[in-house]
């Protein structure tokens, strides 16, 4: 075993600059909060080569004299903290210091300040942490502070960032959070010499808009609440205006941008029926309360916060929004109770016939046997519908019942999944472009993934500073589908990097089969009944649907004797 030593001061203070500068985008989180606490009401964000070669940042806040600008860069330094108590009551992001030792032991750092009214500024140039010239510079009010060539001198850090989209994207979201939380604020980002985003002084509900996008952020509901520690101001969907995406969800703790799964779960746990599957609330959610009610220092990067009472703050997220959905439910579709089919006194009855249908046969019968599936067992003798949905069948003697949206939603899906590996998807354009409104980091990870896009069908180009423009689409989904719906279905699929390749391709074929499938409810005769149970033989796994809701349940006649208290089932 090697001898305990100490670690010289550039090794350990890139350590623990990688715990608080991750990326380009944590970095530039750090000095956009700085500026906030400086009082900023103008941010100005540039940055080339997604953040990496430069991130630069400049702001009309209170600025710095020269000692502090020296301080700032100094391990340890802080001007928001002098004691262990004041951990516990923490008002400000992190007033500079802390995070530039960190960013200028892992760049080559500047700073440049001057408090308003000061005959001169100050600049200090440092770099892998050292400080190389220090000197006046011009009276300009406020403060810039500029990162170049992030990561030089940590290689390994530099090679695990992802695609330049994929930190762009992470970038703007950055930008998006800060100006949600500071609509007094106007917020200035240039991505590679062009203006990007453009956040002005506006009210809540245009800066909602603004950053969310027309369609999610004009008709939000809004929950307010005020209480002795704790005040709370949520803006959410209407229970008929839910999104098809959880990226339009937003925390903050006293402006701080936050993840707390006590609040996404009650944020759920209100919409409960509300809610179906496949549809998610856009929520824009602050909550302002005392500095020691919660912990924000979980992570380095202070993203993650612990509740001192996590119970009772879920309790008051979750009643806040559940009782404002309650009074706006008229909005919502009103779906009739079904009339019981069976009598109280049939209860035993009813129980024992619902189970005869619902009991599958062991889990070997849906494992392909040699050159078709063990299910099939033909002959089979359609013996009609239930409720126009379900499909069934009498086979070798037993009962066999087929779900007609989930078996059509595979044999499509196999046949979309044929046509992209054959690499011959037919694509059709559309006559009028479809307009896709997403927030700029959305759409970012969008673009980023066009190429792959276009081997599925579609091609997107952007529209605006912050939209997509849908041109063509798989020629499948051109009967009628709601594409929009289907573009922001994509944008979960894309936060994970590593598994995209795979998870977009499965979840858009998924959502165009589901689209163009045979519906719930429609009514099929026995020559469509019996054509999908041929072509659901053909697929790779014909036992479920492509989002693995089961397709078929069997009753072999063994088992259909058994339940009728029968020796055996006669021989065929």
């Amino acid at each position: 075993m090697p001898r305990i030593q100490l670690l010289p001061p550039q090794v350990f203070s890139r350590i623990a600059a990688g715990e608080v500068v991750e990326r380009p985008a944590a970095l530039l989180k750090e000095l956009v909060e700085n500026a906030l606490d400086a009082g900023a009401t103008r941010i100005s964000i540039e940055s080339s080569g997604a953040g990496r070669k430069t991130l630069r940042v400049s702001d009309d806040g209170c600025g710095m004299d020269p000692k502090d600008c020296e301080l700032a860069l100094e391990r340890h330094a802080t001007s928001k903290i002098a004691s262990v108590e004041d951990l516990e009551k923490l008002s400000t992001f992190g007033f500079r210091g802390e995070a530039l030792f960190a960013a200028a032991a892992v760049s080559r750092l500047s700073i440049v300040s001057c408090p308003e009214g000061a005959r001169s500024g100050w600049k200090v140039e440092a770099e892998a942490g050292l400080v190389k010239s220090s000197g006046p510079a011009p009276a300009a009010a406020g403060t810039t502070v500029e990162a170049r060539d992030l990561f030089f001198n940590t290689p390994a850090r530099l090679k695990f960032l992802k695609s330049d989209a994929f930190e762009k994207s992470r970038l703007a979201a950055v930008v998006e959070e800060a100006a949600l939380a500071h609509p007094e604020v106007q917020f200035l980002y240039k991505s590679e010499g062009r203006l990007h985003l453009r956040f002005d002084p506006e009210n809540e509900r245009a800066r909602l808009a603004a950053v969310l996008g027309d369609d999610a952020g004009r008709n939000l509901l809004l929950v307010e609440a005020d209480r002795p520690g704790f005040k709370a101001r949520f803006y959410v969907s209407a229970p008929d205006g839910l999104v098809a995406t959880r990226e339009l969800q937003h925390w903050f703790v006293n402006r701080r941008p936050v993840e707390a799964k006590t609040l996404q779960q009650a944020l759920y746990r209100a919409y409960g029926e509300h809610r179906p599957k496949d549809r998610h609330p856009a929520c824009v959610g602050c909550l302002e309360m005392p500095p020691d009610c919660f912990d924000v220092n979980v992570h380095p990067g202070k993203r993650e916060v612990r509740f001192r009472s996590e119970r009772e703050v879920f309790e008051l997220v979750y009643s806040l929004i559940s009782n404002a959905l309650l009074k706006n439910r008229s909005a919502a579709p009103i779906v009739a109770e079904p009339r019981p089919l069976y009598s109280s006194s049939a209860a035993p009855a009813r129980a024992e016939q619902a189970s005869l249908l619902l009991e599958s046969a062991p889990a070997e019968a849906f494992e392909a046997g040699e050159g078709r599936p063990a299910w099939f067992t033909p002959p089979f003798r359609y013996l009609g519908q239930i409720e126009r949905s379900y499909l069934v069948f009498e086979a070798a003697g037993g009962l066999f019942v087929l779900d007609q949206h989930a078996a059509a939603e595979r044999i499509l899906f196999e046949k979309l999944l044929g046509e992209v590996e054959s690499g011959r998807v037919r694509s059709q354009r559309l006559m009028l472009p479809l307009a896709v409104e997403l927030p700029a980091s959305s759409a970012a990870k969008v673009l980023g993934r066009k190429e792959r896009l276009e081997r599925l069908g579609f091609e997107i180009a952007p529209f605006g500073k912050t939209g997509l423009h849908v041109l063509a689409a798989p020629a499948r989904l051109c009967s009628g589908a709601p594409l929009q719906e289907l573009v922001h279905r994509l944008l979960e699929s894309l936060e994970d990097e590593v598994s995209a390749a795979q998870a977009v391709q499965h979840d858009m074929l998924a959502t165009v089969a589901c689209k163009a499938a045979v519906k719930a409810h429609d009514a099929l005769g026995e020559k469509e009944a019996l054509r999908l149970l041929e072509d659901l033989k053909d697929c790779r796994d014909g036992s479920c649907c492509p989002h693995g809701r089961r397709a078929m349940l069997a009753l072999n006649r063994e088992e259909l004797a058994r339940r009728f208290q029968r020796p055996g089932a006669p021989p065929l």
